[in-house]
């Protein structure tokens, strides 16, 4: 066996351990690692090239689910052809057979004889709610941003993205959560999409010391609150507390804008939903901690300092705490995951990922402090723990 052979065993039998393992952290590192061998191993050329014909699938992809092939073609395990899939759909089928070879050739779906297509396993991912909500989501309102963000940024000069009007502003003559609330279908999109990328990362609860932080000095009253999830969608991550923490003491309490408060569907009756506005006075005080998932990431500095001025007004001294989980980005040598998603937040929404030093000043200007840095990888998110200043 030559170098060339061996050096591949072993790296497919490492992501054949990595996947048998089923830790997610070990295969997005693994998977960066593939990423960073291919970038070295790919031919300059063909780098450019594949960037240059990177928007294509996407387009292709999103047009078939409009036309609801893709949905289509996922209900059933045997092939179905380009004939049916038209019938059903509506759609001409030439222009299905055309816009379904490139997604072929990535694994979307299987052309299994001439114009006959199967599902793949990305085919089934792709019609899962929150999968089927988040790419509708992300190519409507985001694609969009970014297309124009280039054109957007020469007329400021290259100045960095520090509020609006941004490059969301600029392609939708909107701000992007008025934008949202207008469209009802595609704030479901939004909510399924948030939704179900929280539900495969690791819980924040699962590498910070819960008992030994929050619970140990909890007040063992009723009436208070333990945690508040601010912001917190339709409920997932403090449902799953509940459900590991069955026990503790105190309330839980979910706050987001009426729009979404009113569209959750399934949440637990032990947590209690509050309609509450993070730019305005937080009502509930004294409270254990005061979770924020995914927040701040939203948002420019100004904004992020207002949200965290508004907590610390409420906070206990001594007892309460913020928790962020949030990307912490490493000073260098960003993975390509959260290097993208900090582009992402820049296109949508004005806002970015930031570094320890990054969020140390942020919350030093609301009048809190780090109290530590929780971390299990620059791949996933991780925990930021703060208190109010001495």
């Amino acid at each position: 066996m030559s170098n060339a052979e061996k050096s591949s065993a072993d790296f497919i039998a490492a992501a054949e351990s990595v996947l048998a393992s089923q830790d997610d952290a070990a295969r997005k590192q693994l998977l960066g690692a593939a990423m960073r061998a291919m970038a070295m191993l790919e031919a300059p050329l063909d780098s450019v090239w594949r960037m240059i014909m990177s928007p294509h699938a996407p387009a292709a992809l999103m047009t078939l689910l409009k036309a609801g092939v893709i949905q289509e073609i996922a209900k059933s395990d045997s092939p179905t052809s380009a004939d049916q899939l038209s019938k059903v759909s509506g759609a001409d089928r030439l222009l299905i057979v055309r816009l379904l070879r490139p997604l072929n050739a990535l694994g979307v779906v299987k052309e299994t004889r001439q114009e006959e297509y199967a599902p793949t396993p990305i085919t089934k991912a792709l019609v899962d709610r929150a999968l089927l909500g988040g790419y509708q989501y992300m190519f409507s309102a985001v694609t969009r941003s970014l297309a124009n963000m280039p054109f957007y940024l020469e007329k400021t000069g290259f100045k960095n993205v520090s509020g609006a009007p941004g490059p969301f502003e600029d392609a939708h003559q909107d701000n992007f959560f008025p934008w949202l609330i207008k469209d009802p279908p595609m704030m479901s999109n939004f909510n399924a999409f948030m939704t179900g990328q929280r539900a495969d990362r690791k819980q924040w609860f699962d590498f910070f010391d819960v008992n030994e932080i929050l619970l140990k000095d909890a007040k063992d009253d009723p009436n208070s609150t333990l945690l508040i999830d601010v912001g917190g969608g339709e409920g997932h991550d403090i449902a799953e507390f509940h459900r590991r923490y069955p026990d503790a003491p105190g309330k839980l309490i979910l706050q987001d804008t009426p729009p979404v408060i009113d569209s959750i569907q399934d949440l637990t009756p032990k947590v209690e939903r509050q309609k509450h506005d993070f730019f305005q006075e937080q009502p509930i005080k004294g409270a254990r901690c005061y979770y924020f998932r995914s927040i701040f990431h939203d948002w420019p500095d100004a904004d992020c300092i207002k949200i965290l001025k508004n907590t610390a007004a409420a906070m206990k001294p001594g007892y309460s705490k913020l928790l962020m989980s949030e990307f912490v980005l490493p000073s260098s040598n960003t993975p390509l995951y959260p290097a993208l998603l900090d582009v992402n937040m820049m296109a949508a929404l004005n806002g970015m990922e930031r570094t320890e030093a990054q969020f140390t000043d942020l919350l030093d200007a609301a009048g809190l402090k780090v109290v530590k840095f929780w971390s299990i990888g620059a791949e996933t998110e991780g925990l930021v723990e703060a208190v109010l200043k001495d």
